[in-house]
């Protein structure tokens, strides 16, 4: 999976959110997002950081090419960590990995 499939997996499948409000959200514009998106540019290490943050995704999980996301547990809740746990199953299984 590209950095840019995990962007999208991210904003579409962890955060539920469509481009103008995930790049809100960053406080970048959408055409930013979408160019993330379309490998046409990549993020700065910062917007990187955030979306780590904002998903509880590790960073080394975004910019490692064909790795699975590696959660990081702080500040959720159980029930949350279930979710997110969910979203990477239905990934691996998406992807047959």
């Amino acid at each position: 999976m590209t950095l840019s499939e995990k962007i999208q997996f991210v904003r579409k499948n962890i955060l539920k959110l469509n481009v103008s409000d995930f790049a809100e959200l960053l406080g970048v514009n959408r055409r930013t997002v979408s160019a993330w998106e379309h490998e046409e540019m990549n993020p700065s290490l910062n917007n990187i950081v955030n979306m780590s943050i904002l998903s509880n995704i590790s960073i080394d999980s975004f910019v490692k090419g064909n790795q699975s996301f590696e959660l990081i547990c702080r500040d959720i809740s159980r029930e949350q960590y279930d979710i997110l746990n969910q979203v990477i199953k239905e990934y691996k299984k998406i992807n047959n990995e």
